[in-house]
């Protein structure tokens, strides 16, 4: 719900395209980590006594990653398709603005032929593709935060082990 009110707030106060990587939007992730980080301390506490597998931490987070990742993917194509459809084409707007103006680096690096097929799928981009998007770059970005979330908030019980 916090990412779902950061993004209204953001189109509100009218930043102007809230779905392109590059602006504030990216930063709702922070919302996904405390989720993360307020569940694992309630389970932790709460239902296993203390004790918390990094198992058991790594599952929660990615539990919760997913979940946060569809419902704001279902939002947003909500958003796009019902409330605000200029939306979505300021977003595909500013997306192949940003890879033009980075267009003699992608060539460098690949070819002319993978830049214009980059752009030509950047074209095709449906409003479902948002759900995907949402769900792929969440996920990325969880794998890091999770295991170190996951460390710090693991105990086990040792005598179990060494009796």
């Amino acid at each position: 719900m916090l990412v779902i009110i950061y993004f209204l707030s953001l189109y509100a106060f009218g930043v102007k395209s809230v779905l392109y990587v590059r602006t504030m939007r990216p930063l709702d992730f922070g919302f996904y980590l405390i989720g993360m980080i307020a569940t694992i301390w309630y389970y932790r506490k709460h239902v296993k006594g203390g004790m918390l597998h990094l198992w058991e931490g790594l599952t929660i987070c990615y539990v919760i990653n997913t979940v946060a990742a569809l419902l704001t993917g279902w939002f947003l194509l909500l958003f796009v398709t019902q409330i605000d459809p200029s939306t979505f084409t300021q977003y595909i707007a500013d997306l192949k603005a940003f890879q033009i103006s980075d267009k003699a680096a992608f060539v460098k690096q690949f070819n002319e032929e993978a830049f214009n097929q980059q752009l030509a799928k950047t074209e095709a981009t449906r409003p479902a593709d948002l759900i995907w998007d949402e769900l792929l770059k969440k996920s990325l970005m969880t794998v890091f935060p999770a295991l170190i979330i996951s460390l710090i908030f693991r105990k086990q019980d040792y005598s179990v082990i060494n009796p």
